[in-house]
Protein backbone atom coordinates (compact mmCIF):
# COMPACT_ATOMS: atom_id res chain seq x y z
CA UNK A 1 0.00 0.00 0.00
CA UNK A 2 1.52 3.49 -0.97
CA UNK A 3 -1.35 5.77 0.96
CA UNK A 4 -0.21 7.52 4.08
CA UNK A 5 -0.11 6.13 7.12
CA UNK A 6 -0.87 8.11 10.66
CA UNK A 7 0.38 6.70 14.12
CA UNK A 8 -0.42 7.21 17.37
CA UNK A 9 2.61 6.73 19.86
CA UNK A 10 5.07 6.97 17.10
CA UNK A 11 7.55 8.61 19.62
CA UNK A 12 7.77 5.33 21.90
CA UNK A 13 9.75 2.02 21.78
CA UNK A 14 7.50 -0.10 18.64
CA UNK A 15 6.45 3.68 17.17
CA UNK A 16 10.05 4.55 16.35
CA UNK A 17 10.53 1.41 14.68
CA UNK A 18 7.56 1.09 13.10
CA UNK A 19 8.15 4.92 11.29
CA UNK A 20 11.72 3.73 9.95
CA UNK A 21 9.67 0.91 8.47
CA UNK A 22 7.38 3.03 7.17
CA UNK A 23 9.72 6.10 5.67
CA UNK A 24 8.08 8.79 3.91
CA UNK A 25 4.26 7.46 4.63
CA UNK A 26 4.06 7.85 8.05
CA UNK A 27 2.62 10.74 10.04
CA UNK A 28 2.86 11.10 12.85
CA UNK A 29 -0.13 11.84 15.78
CA UNK A 30 1.44 13.50 18.41
CA UNK A 31 -2.01 14.36 20.31
CA UNK A 32 -3.19 13.28 23.43
CA UNK A 33 -5.06 10.57 22.78
CA UNK A 34 -7.31 11.27 26.35
CA UNK A 35 -7.72 15.09 24.19
CA UNK A 36 -10.45 14.47 22.76
CA UNK A 37 -10.51 17.88 20.44
CA UNK A 38 -6.94 17.52 20.11
CA UNK A 39 -6.93 14.23 18.66
CA UNK A 40 -10.14 14.82 16.37
CA UNK A 41 -8.33 18.01 15.08
CA UNK A 42 -4.92 15.89 14.40
CA UNK A 43 -6.69 12.75 12.51
CA UNK A 44 -8.89 15.44 10.69
CA UNK A 45 -5.41 17.24 9.49
CA UNK A 46 -3.48 13.50 8.41
CA UNK A 47 -6.46 12.41 6.45
CA UNK A 48 -4.82 9.53 6.06
CA UNK A 49 -5.82 6.18 3.83
CA UNK A 50 -4.64 4.15 7.46
CA UNK A 51 -4.00 4.87 11.23
CA UNK A 52 -1.87 2.79 13.57
CA UNK A 53 -3.29 3.30 17.18
CA UNK A 54 0.18 2.71 19.35
CA UNK A 55 -0.66 5.03 22.00
CA UNK A 56 -0.45 3.42 25.35
CA UNK A 57 0.09 3.41 29.25
CA UNK A 58 2.44 0.06 28.27
CA UNK A 59 4.13 -1.19 31.09
CA UNK A 60 1.93 -4.09 32.86
CA UNK A 61 3.96 -3.21 35.88
CA UNK A 62 3.32 0.50 35.98
CA UNK A 63 -0.48 -0.06 35.75
CA UNK A 64 -0.91 -1.04 39.69
CA UNK A 65 0.66 1.97 40.75
CA UNK A 66 -1.78 4.08 38.54
CA UNK A 67 -5.12 2.33 37.19
CA UNK A 68 -6.33 5.12 36.59
CA UNK A 69 -4.03 6.45 34.26
CA UNK A 70 -4.01 3.08 32.24
CA UNK A 71 -8.17 2.69 31.75
CA UNK A 72 -7.93 6.87 30.85
CA UNK A 73 -4.91 6.06 27.88
CA UNK A 74 -5.58 2.62 26.78
CA UNK A 75 -9.31 2.15 26.55
CA UNK A 76 -10.61 5.88 26.49
CA UNK A 77 -7.77 6.70 24.36
CA UNK A 78 -8.65 3.99 21.34
CA UNK A 79 -12.74 5.05 21.74
CA UNK A 80 -11.46 8.56 20.99
CA UNK A 81 -9.21 7.56 18.54
CA UNK A 82 -12.07 5.47 16.92
CA UNK A 83 -14.55 8.02 17.25
CA UNK A 84 -12.62 10.49 15.53
CA UNK A 85 -11.27 8.40 12.28
CA UNK A 86 -14.95 7.47 12.38
CA UNK A 87 -16.04 11.33 12.49
CA UNK A 88 -13.25 12.19 10.16
CA UNK A 89 -11.55 9.33 8.27
CA UNK A 90 -14.52 6.84 7.98
CA UNK A 91 -12.75 4.75 4.98
CA UNK A 92 -9.25 4.40 6.69
CA UNK A 93 -8.16 1.26 8.13
CA UNK A 94 -6.98 1.61 12.07
CA UNK A 95 -4.90 -1.18 13.10
CA UNK A 96 -5.11 -1.05 16.81
CA UNK A 97 -2.21 -2.70 18.78
CA UNK A 98 -3.53 -4.97 21.52
CA UNK A 99 -1.67 -7.56 23.72
CA UNK A 100 -1.45 -11.20 24.27
CA UNK A 101 -1.31 -10.00 28.04
CA UNK A 102 -5.18 -10.16 27.11
CA UNK A 103 -5.77 -13.99 27.52
CA UNK A 104 -3.88 -14.10 31.00
CA UNK A 105 -3.02 -17.36 31.60
CA UNK A 106 -5.08 -19.58 29.21
CA UNK A 107 -5.81 -23.14 28.67
CA UNK A 108 -4.07 -23.61 25.26
CA UNK A 109 -0.59 -22.93 24.57
CA UNK A 110 0.16 -21.80 21.96
CA UNK A 111 -2.93 -19.82 22.19
CA UNK A 112 -5.12 -19.22 19.85
CA UNK A 113 -7.20 -15.80 19.02
CA UNK A 114 -9.95 -17.42 19.70
CA UNK A 115 -9.23 -18.20 23.03
CA UNK A 116 -11.32 -15.94 25.98
CA UNK A 117 -9.49 -13.04 27.52
CA UNK A 118 -8.29 -13.34 31.68
CA UNK A 119 -6.41 -10.27 31.87
CA UNK A 120 -4.28 -10.45 34.90
CA UNK A 121 -3.29 -6.46 35.61
CA UNK A 122 -5.09 -3.18 34.81
CA UNK A 123 -2.81 -2.59 31.73
CA UNK A 124 -4.11 -6.07 30.22
CA UNK A 125 -7.47 -5.46 31.01
CA UNK A 126 -7.45 -2.07 29.62
CA UNK A 127 -6.63 -3.12 26.66
CA UNK A 128 -9.20 -5.77 26.83
CA UNK A 129 -11.76 -2.56 27.08
CA UNK A 130 -10.03 -1.03 24.19
CA UNK A 131 -10.25 -4.21 21.64
CA UNK A 132 -14.22 -4.33 23.12
CA UNK A 133 -14.76 -0.86 21.93
CA UNK A 134 -12.92 -1.64 18.58
CA UNK A 135 -14.98 -4.14 18.18
CA UNK A 136 -18.36 -2.21 18.59
CA UNK A 137 -16.74 0.41 16.08
CA UNK A 138 -16.38 -2.17 13.67
CA UNK A 139 -19.70 -3.52 13.91
CA UNK A 140 -21.23 0.02 13.41
CA UNK A 141 -19.14 -0.21 9.99
CA UNK A 142 -15.25 1.00 11.43
CA UNK A 143 -12.39 -1.01 9.18
CA UNK A 144 -10.75 -2.28 12.51
CA UNK A 145 -7.95 -4.95 12.57
CA UNK A 146 -6.37 -5.94 15.78
CA UNK A 147 -2.59 -7.24 16.71
CA UNK A 148 -2.48 -8.80 19.88
CA UNK A 149 1.53 -8.53 20.15
CA UNK A 150 3.07 -10.62 22.59
CA UNK A 151 6.42 -9.72 24.19
CA UNK A 152 9.05 -7.93 21.68
CA UNK A 153 12.70 -7.17 22.39
CA UNK A 154 14.91 -5.25 20.30
CA UNK A 155 17.45 -2.08 19.65
CA UNK A 156 14.85 0.77 22.36
CA UNK A 157 13.65 -0.84 25.11
CA UNK A 158 13.58 1.24 28.06
CA UNK A 159 14.17 -0.06 31.12
CA UNK A 160 10.50 -0.20 32.98
CA UNK A 161 10.87 -3.85 31.09
CA UNK A 162 12.98 -6.67 32.25
CA UNK A 163 15.12 -6.92 29.02
CA UNK A 164 15.67 -2.74 28.71
CA UNK A 165 16.59 -2.98 32.57
CA UNK A 166 18.73 -5.94 32.05
CA UNK A 167 20.56 -4.33 29.22
CA UNK A 168 20.90 -1.05 30.62
CA UNK A 169 22.76 -2.55 33.94
CA UNK A 170 25.02 -4.68 32.09
CA UNK A 171 25.87 -1.39 29.97
CA UNK A 172 26.63 0.39 33.61
CA UNK A 173 28.29 -2.55 34.46
CA UNK A 174 30.72 -2.78 31.65
CA UNK A 175 31.92 0.62 32.61
CA UNK A 176 32.58 0.39 35.48
CA UNK A 177 34.59 -3.20 35.06
CA UNK A 178 31.95 -5.36 37.07
CA UNK A 179 28.41 -4.71 38.25
CA UNK A 180 25.30 -6.63 39.57
CA UNK A 181 21.84 -6.88 37.83
CA UNK A 182 18.72 -6.92 39.74
CA UNK A 183 16.28 -8.93 38.39
CA UNK A 184 12.60 -10.36 39.33
CA UNK A 185 11.05 -13.42 38.52
CA UNK A 186 13.24 -15.03 36.06
CA UNK A 187 10.71 -18.31 35.79
CA UNK A 188 8.13 -17.18 33.56
CA UNK A 189 8.00 -18.11 30.07
CA UNK A 190 7.43 -15.54 27.50
CA UNK A 191 6.76 -15.57 24.00
CA UNK A 192 9.79 -13.39 22.16
CA UNK A 193 9.74 -11.35 19.04
CA UNK A 194 12.40 -8.52 18.09
CA UNK A 195 10.40 -5.12 17.66
CA UNK A 196 11.42 -5.24 13.47
CA UNK A 197 9.39 -8.20 12.70
CA UNK A 198 6.93 -6.93 14.59
CA UNK A 199 6.35 -3.68 13.14
CA UNK A 200 6.67 -6.09 9.77
CA UNK A 201 3.54 -7.45 10.28
CA UNK A 202 1.93 -4.29 11.34
CA UNK A 203 2.61 -3.15 8.17
CA UNK A 204 0.90 -5.88 6.52
CA UNK A 205 -2.45 -6.31 8.62
CA UNK A 206 -2.82 -2.58 6.79
CA UNK A 207 -3.57 -4.26 3.58
CA UNK A 208 -7.22 -3.72 2.74
CA UNK A 209 -6.91 -7.50 1.21
CA UNK A 210 -6.27 -8.75 4.87
CA UNK A 211 -9.71 -9.15 6.48
CA UNK A 212 -10.47 -7.27 9.86
CA UNK A 213 -10.64 -8.83 13.35
CA UNK A 214 -7.86 -9.91 16.17
CA UNK A 215 -4.14 -11.41 15.02
CA UNK A 216 -1.42 -12.38 17.13
CA UNK A 217 1.67 -11.02 16.17
CA UNK A 218 4.32 -13.57 18.13
CA UNK A 219 6.36 -16.78 17.23
CA UNK A 220 4.70 -19.61 19.03
CA UNK A 221 7.13 -20.73 20.93
CA UNK A 222 8.15 -19.56 24.47
CA UNK A 223 11.24 -18.96 26.55
CA UNK A 224 12.40 -18.88 30.47
CA UNK A 225 13.62 -15.14 31.16
CA UNK A 226 15.75 -16.85 32.90
CA UNK A 227 17.06 -18.28 29.69
CA UNK A 228 16.79 -14.32 27.86
CA UNK A 229 18.78 -13.09 31.11
CA UNK A 230 21.80 -15.40 30.99
CA UNK A 231 21.86 -15.34 26.97
CA UNK A 232 22.38 -11.22 28.00
CA UNK A 233 25.10 -11.27 30.39
CA UNK A 234 26.63 -13.87 27.58
CA UNK A 235 27.42 -10.88 25.79
CA UNK A 236 28.50 -8.74 28.47
CA UNK A 237 32.72 -7.75 28.41
CA UNK A 238 32.69 -7.60 32.28
CA UNK A 239 32.19 -9.85 35.42
CA UNK A 240 28.18 -9.79 36.10
CA UNK A 241 26.44 -10.84 39.40
CA UNK A 242 22.97 -12.02 39.68
CA UNK A 243 20.66 -10.61 42.69
CA UNK A 244 16.60 -10.85 43.19
CA UNK A 245 15.51 -7.49 43.64
CA UNK A 246 11.92 -8.29 45.62
CA UNK A 247 10.57 -4.75 44.34
CA UNK A 248 10.40 -6.65 40.82
CA UNK A 249 8.59 -9.20 41.44
CA UNK A 250 4.91 -9.08 40.28
CA UNK A 251 1.71 -10.08 42.60
CA UNK A 252 -0.39 -12.09 39.69
CA UNK A 253 2.63 -12.92 37.33
CA UNK A 254 1.14 -15.34 34.65
CA UNK A 255 3.51 -18.63 34.08
CA UNK A 256 3.77 -18.98 30.22
CA UNK A 257 1.96 -16.75 27.56
CA UNK A 258 2.48 -17.36 23.91
CA UNK A 259 0.21 -17.04 21.15
CA UNK A 260 -0.32 -19.27 18.14
CA UNK A 261 0.70 -17.24 15.09
CA UNK A 262 -1.23 -19.39 12.42
CA UNK A 263 -3.67 -16.72 11.74
CA UNK A 264 -1.72 -14.20 10.91
CA UNK A 265 0.39 -16.81 8.57
CA UNK A 266 -2.09 -17.75 6.65
CA UNK A 267 -3.47 -13.98 6.05
CA UNK A 268 -0.27 -12.00 5.00
CA UNK A 269 2.60 -14.80 4.77
CA UNK A 270 4.29 -13.06 7.88
CA UNK A 271 6.98 -15.11 9.87
CA UNK A 272 9.46 -13.84 12.22
CA UNK A 273 13.00 -14.05 10.69
CA UNK A 274 15.50 -12.40 13.67
CA UNK A 275 16.80 -15.03 16.16
CA UNK A 276 16.80 -14.09 20.21
CA UNK A 277 20.01 -14.01 19.84
CA UNK A 278 20.41 -10.82 17.69
CA UNK A 279 17.65 -9.36 19.03
CA UNK A 280 19.18 -9.55 22.71
CA UNK A 281 22.65 -8.35 21.09
CA UNK A 282 21.62 -5.48 19.46
CA UNK A 283 19.54 -4.72 22.86
CA UNK A 284 22.61 -4.86 24.44
CA UNK A 285 24.33 -2.63 21.91
CA UNK A 286 21.87 0.23 21.89
CA UNK A 287 22.31 0.27 25.49
CA UNK A 288 25.73 0.64 25.59
CA UNK A 289 25.54 3.72 22.96
CA UNK A 290 22.67 5.37 24.93
CA UNK A 291 25.12 4.66 28.00
CA UNK A 292 28.34 6.32 26.42
CA UNK A 293 25.92 9.28 25.56
CA UNK A 294 25.20 10.23 28.81
CA UNK A 295 28.86 9.88 29.97
CA UNK A 296 30.24 12.12 26.75
CA UNK A 297 27.35 14.84 28.31
CA UNK A 298 28.13 14.62 32.03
Amino acid sequence: MSGSIAVTGAKGFAGGHLLARLGARAISLDADVTDIDALTKAVAAASAESVVHLAAASSAGASWTDVGEAWRVNALGTVNLLDAVQSHAPDARVLLISTGDVYGQADELPTPETAPFRPTSPYAASKAAAELAADQFARAGSDVVVARAFQHEGPGRDERFAVGSWAAQIARAEEAGRGTVLVGDLSPRRDITDVRDVVRAYEALLDPSVPAGPYNVASGHAVQMREVLEILVSLASCPIEIEEDPSRFRASEVTELSGDPSKLRAATGWAPTIPLGQTLADALDAARAAVAERMASA
